[in-house]
């Protein structure tokens, strides 16, 4: 039951938005995103990388999400990000469970925010002037949203109406930031590099973790044992790597596709000092993915649809993964 609270918890990086590039926005330019995700699984990777069945029943998770850049200035882009964003709907049930049923245990609400700057330092206008290639930093921050507050949770459960059973997200401050890539082959065609590194410098209260560690932590106190009091999370890695394609379909309107390879990965997190062995994970993911941009309209609007499938993985849902995002473009001045 821990290992698939886990899944879930590590499953908001999958849930994120497409696969970044180098590029940055143009001076006085805002782009909004709204990212709308459906994920399913009825399998999910176990320690050993073999898939297992998740009893009877199905992983069922809906995200909205949304994000606001601006172009500070032709070679630097601010953001704040909250993709993945708000859990609205799931559904987390483990048929043969030995503790207590979960056909209404959840894992709603919401993610945590990154906020960062993209710095291009090589590109048409960067610094380094280019245009075969293009690389780009972004510094950034993981600004922690609360956690639920699991003793209401229990009640919750308690009372038969949906309760967490693990918080959205790590919730706790990450450091750190992301590299971006480009080799453009021609004017249609680029491939881009990605990669994001995020560190936890702040251990986590043992009970804030989850819902089951906190009723671990309940039952052992009225025990009069000891009991576990903090959890490090140590970082997060993803590595990233899409051919992408784009062309003019008419005047206005351009269409672009593109087939992002993902992995991700995370350390065996520590209890009180220790790591807990076989608790890492990975996880690769491919997600193709279309958009169309559509140019000329009075605010300029680009759509884009993508499936993410799980390759290989360990202590990781193998989920599938439909999402659709809208951009929009502004300036004011």
């Amino acid at each position: 039951m821990k290992k698939i609270c886990v899944f879930v918890l590590l499953f908001a990086v999958a849930l994120s938005t497409f696969a970044d590039d180098a590029l940055v926005l143009p001076k006085g330019v805002f782009r909004t995103y709204i990212t709308g995700a459906f994920a399913f699984a009825t399998q999910a990777f176990d320690l050993d990388g073999d898939k297992q069945d998740l009893d009877e029943e199905s992983i069922r998770i809906f995200n909205l999400g949304g994000a606001v850049e601006y172009g500070v200035t032709d070679w630097i882009s601010a953001a704040v990000q909250w993709a993945p964003g708000w859990y609205l709907w799931s559904s987390f049930y483990e048929a043969t469970a030995a503790d207590a049923p979960l056909d209404t245990a959840t894992v709603n609400g919401p993610a945590d925010i990154f906020a960062g700057a993209k710095i291009q330092l090589i590109g048409e206008n960067a610094p380094v002037a280019n245009q075969m290639f293009r690389l780009a930093f972004a510094p950034g921050v993981k600004i922690p949203l609360p956690s639920p507050d699991w003793q209401e949770e229990a009640n919750d459960q308690a009372a038969g109406d949906p309760w967490k059973i693990f918080a959205a997200d790590k919730h706790t401050l990450g450091v750190g930031g992301r590299a971006y890539f480009d080799y453009i082959l021609n004017e249609m065609i680029y491939i881009n590099l990605f990669g994001e590194f995020i560190y936890f410098p702040i251990a986590k209260t043992y009970e804030d973790v989850g819902y089951i560690e906190w009723a671990t932590v309940q039952t052992l106190k009225g025990l009069g044992f000891p009991y576990p009091e903090e959890y490090e999370f140590g970082f997060d890695l993803t590595l990233e790597a899409e051919p992408h394609f784009e062309m003019m379909l008419t005047d206005g309107i351009r269409f672009g596709a593109g087939v992002p390879v993902t992995f991700f990965m995370t350390p065996e997190p520590k209890v009180d000092g220790t790591a807990q062995t076989d608790e890492d994970t990975y996880l690769l993911t491919v997600a193709p993915n279309v958009s169309l941009f559509l140019m000329k309209f009075p605010v300029p609007l680009e759509f884009k649809l993508g499936y993410t499938l799980p390759l290989l993985g360990k202590n990781e849902l193998a989920a599938n993964i439909l999402v659709l995002q809208l951009k929009s473009y502004l300036k004011f001045w």
